[in-house]
């Protein structure tokens, strides 16, 4: 059902997927709205128990595209570099395939927690008192991997 890397000397090592997903800040969702048009959102993520989540507003052009359809696809790219006189770029990168859903008590604060703690770890107890004050203002939406690939450039 889901395609392999095309070229074999790209991927990367079992475990790199996690690998890369833990070394991530921000990835790009892709989702399908009911128009049929695809729409790639950047976002702030964090890779916990073996999902993906993020935080979001109460609505949106990416919520609505998620009720309409759960399918999603996940990029992260890590180590970037170009290299001109190559006509390349060096590069790790995951996609990943799942279902998107939204969560919600213990998971959902559990989520928020590891999004503080992995994007502002100078910040932790702002950052509890921020989710405890404003936890019902916003959405978190876990992404359940079914598929992922990791593949790079390493020269």
């Amino acid at each position: 059902m889901f395609r392999e890397i095309q070229n074999s000397k790209k991927i990367l090592p079992e475990g790199s997927v996690e690998e890369i997903l833990n070394a991530g800040e921000e990835g790009v969702l892709a989702t399908v709205g009911e128009d049929g048009y695809p729409y790639a959102t950047p976002l702030n993520y964090v890779y916990h128990n073996g999902a993906i989540y993020f935080h979001c507003a109460r609505t949106g052009h990416k919520l609505d595209n998620i009720a309409y359809n759960s399918k999603v696809s996940f990029c992260v790219y890590v180590d970037t570099e170009l290299l001109p006189s190559k006509f390349s770029i060096k590069f790790r990168s995951v996609v990943a395939f799942g279902q998107a859903e939204e969560v919600s008590g213990d998971e959902k604060k559990e989520a928020l927690l590891a999004l503080v703690h992995r994007l502002s770890p100078d910040h932790i107890p702002a950052g509890e008192k921020y989710i405890h004050n404003d936890m019902d203002k916003t959405r978190v939406i876990k992404i359940n991997i079914e598929h992922a690939t990791a593949k790079g450039c390493v020269k």
